[in-house]
């Protein structure tokens, strides 16, 4: 059996050690979702959470759906009592934190599996966020439907996720402009959706969501960025991306861009970002379960 990182009792069980994920596993790719948090953190004005909670409830429940390793979940632990209880499941348990507060545990889900009975409205917030983009439509809707059921009545939940749509473009940003066309190509062969990030309102209305809101996040790399440390952070982010899609390539037979098609793309881009720089957007989207 797989061990699963805890240092409290969790309410899923363990799993077979079976390969069921598909997406990066290198180091590199838990280097860029690190980043990536600390990016965003700063983005939210130092918040984790734009929900409106009470973290100093004794009883609070948070949920932190393809949680990757924990490390949200780490960060967040801090703001809330030692009581709270902090669950955090992912469909890879490979790089859970060992060593966590004594107040969360960690165990394997798939966001496409309907959750476990203790699980369904028993949540004060539900928290997910940069996995859709593996999802076509149909399974996104599906997967928010599925976790929203987890929110208690009068709590909330919490989905963030990106659009690559819009970037800067131009002259200036040629090497950006063919990053984000060929990960339009190939999530198109893969049927999934490159940016959901703008459709989470409507999916979280359909499910039954009320009193939506939403903010924009700009995220800038290099230059662009008013911020020189959140500059090399969004930079870093966009390299370690191409990277992790490489990687990723490579299982996928016959996949139109090369070996020496991503070299040289990523140099390209390496350049124009340290020079020029560029952004693309996320969308965090919070709204709560009626009484």
């Amino acid at each position: 059996m797989t061990e699963v990182a805890s240092s409290a009792p969790t309410e899923l069980p363990a799993v077979e050690d079976q390969n069921t994920y598909n997406g990066p596993r290198h180091d590199g790719e838990y280097d860029r979702l690190r980043t990536q948090h600390d990016m965003i953190k700063v983005a939210m004005g130092g918040k984790l959470v734009l929900a409106p909670i009470d973290f100093a409830r004794p009883d609070l429940r948070i949920l932190d759906s393809a949680t990757a390793d924990g490390y949200w979940l780490v960060d967040l632990a801090s703001s809330v009592a030692e009581t709270a209880t902090l669950i955090g499941t992912d469909l890879d348990p490979q790089r859970f934190i060992t060593d966590l507060p004594k107040n969360i545990s960690l165990s394997t889900h798939s966001i496409f599996d309907t959750w476990p009975a203790p699980f369904q409205s028993s949540f004060d917030l539900v928290h997910q966020r940069f996995v859709l983009p593996i999802c076509s439509d149909e399974a996104s809707i599906d997967a928010v439907k599925k976790i929203f059921a987890c929110v208690k009545q009068g709590g909330y939940i919490q989905l963030h996720d990106g659009d690559m749509e819009e970037i800067a473009q131009g002259p200036q940003h040629e090497a950006m402009m063919r990053f984000r066309d060929m990960m339009q190509k190939a999530w198109t062969m893969l049927g999934y959706n490159l940016s959901p990030g703008p459709k989470l309102a409507g999916w979280l209305k359909d499910a039954g969501a009320v009193d939506i809101e939403q903010t924009v996040l700009v995220n800038k790399c290099g230059p662009a960025a008013e911020d020189k440390v959140q500059g090399e952070r969004g930079t870093f982010v966009m390299l370690a991306l191409l990277d992790g899609i490489e990687v990723l390539a490579g299982n996928i037979p016959g996949f139109f861009f090369s070996p020496e098609d991503f070299k040289i793309l990523r140099a390209d881009l390496a350049e124009e970002l340290a020079t020029v720089g560029n952004y693309w957007r996320t969308h965090v989207v919070w709204a709560r379960k009626p009484l």
